[in-house]
């Protein structure tokens, strides 16, 4: 855990699109006037831009919160190349916290491949930044710096930041400072009311006072003949009025002899008790002549705002398949039933299941959809005993048969991945697909639109960098619940599971296997899983479309072909032509490994057995 509670914060943002919100302020600050922020979709690797600067330099700007920030450097810089923009300075920034030998190469990397001057930001300058100059911005972006780290009151961070107009007033005052609330927002001012603010859970003194001290550069309180009956609100406006040209009385009209704070009486309210109208334009000239202006591009934040609520429309109106991970299977309606007169040993079990699928209704008898094969050597004697329809008896011997059902499927499956030369792993109870002689095990399969493809279905993979890079393998597993559903008709759900170990086959254990995984499967979208999928279950298929298991009125059959469904609408793939980087911006927030934080070797586990 990081000591700082900025870098704490940075290190572990989940909010991409405030953090993209908060780097542009903070450029902006930083001497990048006039940056244009670009973000969301089809941004070409660029989140914000400078067309020409004062000097005439173009300069693009690019934001990551992922971990292997060199890989999201190089695709940037990549794109931007690809798309001709063809910047003179690029900005980048990114929460690692990057050594001098790594900033070394990303300024040689930029400055030899692109010919372009970098400028980097990593979380350390960041924190420089956020600590020191910008600090306001720590306040204005709750959801990155949050609680505990830095505290909140009413919904406002408690960092100094004296940036708002604050609204005071009791119960009775509520319906004139809510409206003069709203209409201060609407002409762009940061504004906090109490009557609008979230304070359950909290004293309201003590939240406004608090406020008052951090976060105010404005106080209004409103007076009427309820809120100077209340001595607490006169305590803050006594406080308040300690700070020059700091309060501005909101009058509903009090009498003449009630007792004000002695600090307020010579003070000049807004007079509201005739007209709000002229109130509120008397306390808009009152911030003007203070030098208190709206927020900067008031408009465009009311557009983000919408843009935030109301996102790029990516569906169209017009039909469109959808894929699912189901497959039809279809199931023999008989069981049979066969009796051993003694139990199965372990190892007989174990070797009778890489040949015939059944399950163990009692010690010595066994139930399946088929006649186990001809014995060889090692002869199991088994007997016939009873057939019965499974579907119209719910229970047998105390089993449910749909569970038995299930579970028959499911060996039956096996059966076929022990034929098709996929290996068994024990340590996971999973059938995988081993390398092959010839390399790694390149699957020919028939995608959904009917074209022939290929994929990989075992590879190899790097995680880390330089001299801490080591090298690994996967081999994918599929695995199969079978399910019945609604209607009668039954299906197999097929998920992949990926397998890591070694080069040397070493299987991988702990933390150290989701690491591992995500080094693997973190470029896999949706269209990249599909492929997957079919090349592992067309892998298995004993006939063209099919996967057979037994003969004739006996066969378990699933299809091979998943199934589909048509959407009535569709989606817009010109709108979703950028949401990749956005997707990788997310699917790399921080689940961060934890490395860093016991410093471990992996455990390697035990070696797979040939």
């Amino acid at each position: 855990m990081s000591a700082d509670a900025i870098i704490y914060c940075l290190e572990r943002v989940s909010d991409y699109r405030e953090f993209e919100r908060l780097c542009s302020a903070m450029l902006a600050g930083a001497g990048y006037h006039g940056i244009e922020p670009l973000g969301g979709t089809g941004d070409e690797g660029r989140d914000a831009i400078i067309r020409r600067d004062e000097t005439g330099q173009r300069i693009i700007f690019a934001y990551t919160v992922r971990s292997d920030w060199r890989v999201k450097l190089l695709s940037d810089c990549k794109r931007v190349q690809e798309k001709g923009h063809n910047p003179n300075v690029f900005v980048f920034v990114c929460t690692e916290a990057l050594s001098a030998s790594e900033k070394d190469f990303a300024h040689a990397y930029v400055a030899e491949e692109c010919g372009w001057k970098l400028d980097l930001f990593d979380v350390e300058r960041l924190r420089v930044e956020l600590a020191g100059p910008q600090r306001h911005l720590v306040a204005h972006h709750p959801s990155i710096f949050s609680p505990p780290f830095f505290p909140q009151r009413g919904g406002q961070s408690l960092v100094v930041s004296p940036d708002i107009v604050l609204i005071d007033h009791v119960d009775a005052d509520h319906a004139m400072a809510t409206w003069l609330s709203r209409r201060l927002t609407l002409s762009g001012f940061r504004i906090w009311c109490r009557g609008t603010a979230p304070l359950a859970g909290e004293d309201a003194d003590t939240t406004i006072r608090a406020l008052i001290n951090a976060r105010a550069n404005q106080y209004l309180p409103v007076l009427s003949s309820a809120s100077v009956e209340d001595t607490t609100f006169l305590e803050r406006c006594t406080i308040a009025a300690t700070r020059d040209n700091f309060v501005l009385p909101c009058s509903l009209g009090i009498s003449p002899e009630r007792r004000m704070p002695s600090r307020m009486i010579e003070l000049i309210p807004a007079a509201f008790m005739g007209s709000w109208q002229v109130g509120l334009d008397q306390v808009l000239a009152r911030l003007y002549g203070l030098g208190i202006k709206p927020m900067p591009d008031s408009d465009r934040n009311r557009q983000i705002a919408l843009r935030d609520f109301l996102p790029t429309r990516v569906t169209t109106v017009k039909p469109e398949p959808i894929v699912a991970n189901l497959f039809a299977l279809q199931l023999p309606k008989l069981m049979l039933m066969f009796e051993l007169g003694r139990p199965l040993s372990i190892a007989e079990a174990l070797e009778l299941r890489k040949s015939w699928a059944f399950v163990e209704l009692s010690p010595g008898r066994l139930v399946s959809f088929s006649p186990p094969p001809k014995p060889g050597r090692s002869e199991i004697s088994l007997t016939r005993i009873a057939e019965f329809p499974w579907a119209d008896n719910p229970e047998r011997d105390g089993k449910r048969t749909i569970d038995l059902a299930k579970e028959l499927t499911t060996r039956s499956l096996d059966v076929v991945c022990a034929r098709k030369g996929l290996q068994f792993c024990e340590d996971r109870q999973v059938f995988y697909f081993p390398q092959r002689e010839s390399g790694d095990w390149d699957q020919m399969f028939q995608h959904v639109d009917g074209r022939p493809t290929s994929v990989q279905l075992t590879g190899e993979r790097t995680k880390g960098w330089g001299d801490t890079a080591s090298k690994f393998r996967y081999q994918l597993a599929p695995t199969f619940r079978p399910q019945k559903e609604w209607d009668g008709s039954w299906n197999v759900v097929v998920r992949l599971y990926i397998r890591v170990t070694t080069l040397e086959g070493v299987l991988f254990e702990g933390k150290e296997i989701g690491r591992r995984r995500k080094v693997v499967s973190r470029s896999w979208w949706n269209k990249e899983w599909l492929a997957r999928l079919l090349g592992a279950v067309q892998a298995l298929q004993t006939e063209l479309g099919h996967i057979v298991v037994g003969e004739g009125a006996q066969r378990v059959v699933i299809e091979t072909k998943p199934l589909t469904w048509e959407c009535p609408v569709g989606l817009d793939a010109l709108a979703l032509s950028g949401m990749s980087d956005i997707g990788e911006e997310i699917a790399q927030v921080r689940v961060r490994e934890e490395d860093d934080a016991d410093n471990e070797p992996p455990y390697l586990g035990k070696v797979d057995k040939p």
